[in-house]
């Protein structure tokens, strides 16, 4: 199975200087509870941000850059490489991040797991459009946090 986990502002925001333009400990929580057990797929920028809990986790890390190397995760050259390692493991598959990884896995996942944060944010990377791939909410769960809402939303095609 493979899953998209995402969280976006009101406009699509995902990002900001290779990062989340946000800090809410609700979201965090969310994404470690829910590929907990899995692979996670991210791409280089993703990674650096995630290094440290990258140690407990199987992560495998896109980069077509020879010469880098990750710490803590495999690395593969592509999208479609980090699929078929990830695939060997048997486990639940979480693609992470970032944009171009989330445009190219759209049309491959079975479940999209969209956190929507009722708030607006600065920054400069936007999740690609989901919508014409998954159709069908499967859950809804929203949340109240001391600085926003949250709609936690897992989608399937």
């Amino acid at each position: 199975m493979i899953n998209i986990i995402v969280a976006c502002d009101k406009n699509n925001l995902i990002g900001r200087n290779g990062k989340l333009p946000w800090n809410i400990k609700e979201d965090w929580e969310y994404f470690l509870k829910e590929t907990h057990d899995g692979v996670l797929i991210m791409g280089r920028k993703c990674y650096l941000e995630f290094e440290e809990q990258a140690k407990k986790r199987k992560v495998i890390a896109l980069s077509r850059n020879p010469n880098m190397k990750f710490a803590h995760a495999e690395k593969a050259k592509s999208l479609s490489e980090a699929l078929s390692l990830a695939n060997k493991l048997n486990r639940t598959v979480w693609i992470c991040g970032g944009r171009a990884i989330y445009k190219e896995a759209l049309p491959l996942a079975d479940h999209l797991y969209l956190t929507e944060i009722d708030a607006e944010f600065c920054g400069d990377v936007y999740l690609p459009p989901w919508q014409n791939y998954f159709k069908k909410e499967v859950t809804r769960k929203s949340l109240e946090t001391p600085s926003c809402k949250l709609t936690f939303r897992v989608l399937s095609k």
